[in-house]
């Protein structure tokens, strides 16, 4: 018998979640009722778009997870604890590249941060809110721009393009903060251009992500972002260094340098925030070239093997630039107080990725909004007991 690893066991145990998840009603929906009408042969199918996860946000972030399982499986297992384990080297897909030690840094890394208990001197009511680029939010944390939904999750044929950025984007915008898209640099324009469709009924709400291509293609795809009143434009400058991205052609990408940056920067009024820093130097390259903010991120541990995680690189980088630009951070953001760890490490706001990808399929626009409403609700918590009675006032002195 061969040897039993954590990441064969996590394998068997999602499965048998899945399983054992299929042959019950998980909450009570509208969709799950319909569903029940209809006798299957099997395992069933993913529900329309329109009828992803529950038809309002009363239940609870667990049960937005059970139904994730069940449409999301076997891409995603929708582990407890999203950490880069069971679904390693799983790429296309949701995991981290080669041995997704990359992913699983930024989980561990994050976990070492200790936050100090400081009950006796908090605020009952603290302020969860923050503003970025003159917009209030009611909280420090958005949806991270991420696209692929065909690529990834080529099983899921029943929820659109549309229907999936429509639902990340109402659900953040019903919790008072910033939706977005991703993009793919091989979709031709019209499917391009139908996307923004969808974030021009958002304005002045979505965060526009676009690849690097090269800069006339990317200007180009700025200019829907401008027509459909984007918040702000991230170009994820670290996924031009991937053999599989094509190098020639309409669906190009390169690396940038500074003065294709600057070039970018100064060919739109909306904020341009470069994406894929996780080095002191960079961050400060990326300020000569005068964008508006950059976030330090590792792409989720889906570009390079072996680096550290996010909130290991933070602090020096916060060091360098803190003030002089919006910083926003991404890596396995899920839970308040994760929102807390990385705003104390220096960040301005925090994006969320593979978490909010669940709460879309697992519930919808209300389940994203559910999922964003828990984690404010989980951050206001965590500062009342750390002494911090605004955003303002979270710093290094939580950390332990």
């Amino acid at each position: 018998m061969g040897t039993v690893t954590r990441r064969t066991a996590l394998k068997a145990s999602a499965l048998f979640g899945a399983v054992a998840l299929s042959s019950r009603a998980l909450m009570p929906t509208a969709a799950a009722a319909e569903q029940a009408k209809t006798p299957t042969k099997g395992t069933p199918s993913p529900a329309p778009a329109t009828h992803y996860g529950p038809a309002s946000a009363t239940g609870s972030v667990s049960e937005v997870y059970q139904k994730a399982r069940q449409v999301l499986y076997p891409i995603c297992r929708v582990c407890p604890q999203c950490d880069g384990v069971a679904c390693a080297g799983e790429f296309p897909g949701i995991g981290g590249l080669d041995s997704g030690m990359s992913f699983q840094n930024n989980f561990s890394g994050l976990q070492q941060v200790r936050l100090k208990l400081r009950p006796l001197s908090g605020d009952k009511k603290p302020d969860t809110s923050t503003v970025i680029f003159g917009q209030k939010l009611s909280f420090p944390a958005m949806a991270a721009p991420i696209g692929g939904l065909a690529e990834n999750f080529p099983h899921l044929h029943d929820m659109s393009e549309a229907g999936y950025f429509d639902a990340i984007i109402g659900g953040c915008v019903d919790a008072g903060t910033m939706g977005s898209v991703g993009d793919i640099q091989s979709d031709p324009y019209d499917v391009t251009k139908a996307r923004y469709d969808v974030v021009a009924r958002y304005p002045g709400k979505v965060i526009a992500g676009i690849k690097p291509r090269l800069n006339p293609n990317l200007i180009s795809i700025i200019r829907l972002a401008e027509a459909a009143n984007a918040f702000m434009i991230t170009i994820d400058i670290d996924s031009a260094g991937r053999g599989w991205m094509d190098t020639s052609g309409a669906s190009a990408v390169e690396p940038k340098t500074v003065a294709q940056l600057r070039e970018i920067v100064r060919a739109t009024r909306i904020p341009v925030i470069v994406k894929g820093i996780t080095t002191p130097e960079d961050a400060l390259l990326a300020g000569e070239a005068g964008v508006s903010g950059i976030c330090v991120s590792n792409h989720g541990g889906r570009v390079l093997d072996h680096t550290p995680g996010t909130a290991e690189v933070l602090p020096a980088i916060a060091d360098k630039v803190k003030g002089k630009m919006v910083i926003f951070v991404d890596g396995c953001v899920h839970y308040g107080d994760d929102v807390l760890k990385y705003v104390a490490l220096g960040a301005d706001c925090v994006m969320v990725g593979r978490h909010i990808i669940r709460a879309a399929f697992g519930g919808g626009r209300p389940g994203v909004g559910l999922f964003m409403k828990t984690m404010r609700d989980e951050l206001e918590a965590a500062m009342v007991v750390t002494a911090c009675p605004d955003v303002r006032s979270i710093g290094r002195q939580i950390l332990a």
